[in-house]
């Protein structure tokens, strides 16, 4: 008896460090999310360079790289962003992100997703109120690759409203 609840016991301390872990790569990419909307002066990186893109499974990354050889504006080597919006905050406008959270939540077989909500319309003079308070949410698709946690997809919304970053990588390949 005393054997089983040790093992409860290692589990239940195990289990959060786990928890925890998943939200590293969410807490890097929401970095680069919060710098580049709050106007620093200032490098502050993309998700995609090269300091950031290791918070992306390897799938994503290929992707990525891929996409990126259709780029949504013209560049001299014809390799560049192939985004001409914020593929994490999915936007061109906003504001200072306001009240951002992480929550670790469910598991799902291979995948914990990582709950993140912001306001991004807070300071929007023209806005309606209830614009300026509405709370954005991403689910960070959160996988574990070569032992160390990693974005597998960002997905937001719901139904035909439903946003993923994999699909949108897939379908710019497509064109």
């Amino acid at each position: 008896m005393l054997k089983y609840l040790l093992v409860a016991g290692f589990l239940a301390l195990v289990g959060p460090a786990n928890a925890a872990d998943a939200t590293t790569p969410v807490h890097a990419i929401m970095d680069v999310a919060t710098a580049l909307w709050s106007n620093t002066d200032g490098e502050v990186g993309d998700y995609f360079d090269e300091a950031h893109i290791g918070n992306f499974s390897k799938n994503t990354r290929s992707l990525y790289t891929e996409a990126t050889k259709h780029p949504a504006y013209d560049t001299e080597d014809g390799v560049g962003s192939p985004f001409d919006y914020d593929p994490i905050i999915l936007g061109q406008d906003g504001c200072p992100l306001e009240g951002l959270t992480l929550q670790v939540g469910k598991t799902d077989g291979a995948a914990t997703d990582v709950v993140v909500r912001f306001k991004r319309f807070a300071c929007m003079e023209d806005a309606s109120d209830e614009e300026r308070n509405a709370v954005s949410e991403l689910h960070f698709r959160v996988i574990s690759e070569g032992g160390r946690p990693v974005i597998a997809d960002v997905v937001s919304g719901e139904g035909s409203d439903r946003y993923s970053l994999v699909e949108a990588l897939k379908e710019i390949q497509a064109q």
